[in-house]
């Protein structure tokens, strides 16, 4: 058509909004271009697509025959209304099939996506029949508890684990001060752990800890001095006065 290309239904919206003059369009240039679209695209076009084509160029064809060749003013006057009304229903095919494809490419439950299955709904007792239940089931207990003394509820109590303790770093530090009078780091003051002691790495840790803070508090006592040169150097402790 002179003036305008574009898909065919590009072609019956701009005629809906009157963007476009329907007694221009070439029925034998739309009828070629028809046959051609449909013959070069079967294997690639659906065959839904193509009946679209069709029906929208059939639409096409009939509004511009009432609209050029009307028997009488009023019939002109319907062909234009016929044409109206043609056309909207042609832009609502139009619009459904966008509807249509949009849907068609969301993911489809039960191929991409899946739902949760239903369990089975349970299945009611008579009022009659849960009381005599209930009544069973306080008897047994009752006979069961009969000339029998209740016996505690076990509860669970986690074994706590063998690491070096504040009181050990105390008494430790204390006896090894007593040794070495001068100063003394505070490496040499944990216990020997052998190499092969299961958890070795946490009970080093865990001895290091009671130990910092067992030198903490005998040097809140008065009893030694704890000394650091450095920022994250090591820590030396100086006896002052061990409690005997």
């Amino acid at each position: 058509m002179e003036g305008f290309e574009g898909p065919l239904d590009f072609l019956l919206e701009m005629v809906r909004r009157q963007r476009v003059d329907l007694g221009r369009l070439s029925i034998l240039t739309l009828t070629d271009q028809l046959v051609d679209a449909i013959e070069g695209g079967e294997g690639r076009i659906s065959l839904e697509r193509r009946a679209d084509w069709l029906v929208m160029a059939s639409g096409l064809l009939l509004l511009k025959a009432q609209l050029l060749a009307p028997s009488s003013p009023e019939e002109a006057e319907d062909a234009r209304a016929t044409a109206a009304r043609r056309l909207e229903l042609l832009g609502e095919l139009a619009r459904m099939r966008a509807g249509a494809d949009w849907l068609a490419a969301r993911p489809q439950l039960g191929r991409e996506t899946f739902s949760r299955g239903q369990s089975t709904p349970p299945q009611a007792q008579p009022q009659a029949e849960l009381y005599v239940a209930f009544l069973e089931a306080t008897l047994v207990l009752l006979e069961g508890r009969e000339g029998r003394a209740t016996e505690p509820t076990p509860t669970y109590q986690p074994r706590p684990p063998d690491l070096w303790r504040i009181p050990d770093a105390l008494r430790r530090i204390a006896g090894l001060l007593r040794q070495h009078p001068g100063q003394l780091a505070l490496e040499r003051c944990l216990p020997p752990i052998p190499a092969h002691t299961p958890d070795r790495q946490i009970r080093i840790r865990a001895a290091l800890a009671s130990t910092f803070v067992a030198g903490l508090e005998m040097a809140q006592g008065g009893a030694l001095l704890l000394e650091q040169h450095d920022p994250f150097g090591p820590i030396h402790l100086t006896g002052a006065r061990v409690p005997s």
